[in-house]
């Protein structure tokens, strides 16, 4: 019972600041420096085929918790599973680059808003589009560390990296005024492969936290 009402109030509030809410941190001030040579990196599925996650979905004060396994298809293709530790499934979802394909989901996030937002989440959570991105340039905000700022589908992702072109945070920005709709920060690398994950969205009350289990193949 106490499922079901968190999936429902998830639904509706999502719906409202949908409607309702912008985000005020834009990235329209920025100095555009020269473009990056370099390429950034990304150890998610060079060794491993599947990466399983303890992740926390939380909006307006309430969690859905339960383990995430991303698993790599082919180059194409990721199969994603959310469940609960008892094993109860929340959704199966086949994603590519530009679609998706919703195996199973419980009706309480069956709707086009909702899983969309997910599933773009989680391309970027393994930077599954990084190879989408183009005409990189470093750029400097106030305030900010050194930047490249990445063309995507005609919006900009800004990423900010480590000295080892490892991605520490991206930010996905859209429209005329560049607002912010999304970041993932990566955290506590092991292997250059980030164990720490946050996601925080800029027009919804919604972050996810995901925290790496184990990596098998």
């Amino acid at each position: 019972m106490k499922y079901l009402l968190f999936v429902n109030f998830f639904l509706a509030c999502f719906v409202f600041t949908t409607i309702t809410s912008c985000s005020h941190k834009t990235y329209k001030k920025v100095s555009v420096g020269p473009s990056y040579t370099y390429t950034i990196q990304s150890d998610f599925f060079k060794t491993d085929s599947v990466h399983y996650f303890k992740t926390s979905i939380d909006t307006y004060g309430k969690a859905l918790s339960g383990i995430l396994a991303i698993k790599k298809l082919n180059a194409d293709t990721l199969k994603v599973s959310f469940f609960t530790e008892l094993g109860v499934s929340f959704f199966d979802v086949l994603i590519m680059h530009d679609s998706y394909n919703l195996v199973r989901c419980i009706p309480q996030l069956d709707t086009k808003g909702v899983m969309n937002t997910i599933v773009e989440d989680i391309r970027w959570v393994v930077l599954f589009n990084l190879n989408q991105l183009s005409q990189p340039v470093w750029v400097k905000k106030e305030g900010m560390e050194p930047t490249v700022r990445l063309n995507y589908q005609d919006v900009y992702i800004f990423s900010q990296l480590s000295p080892d072109n490892l991605p520490l945070q991206i930010t996905y920005v859209y429209g005329s005024k560049f607002k912010s709709k999304f970041e993932v920060k990566y955290a506590q690398f092991e292997n250059s492969i980030p164990t720490k994950i946050f996601v925080s969205h800029f027009n919804i009350d919604l972050k996810i936290d995901l925290t790496a289990i184990t990596f098998s193949n």
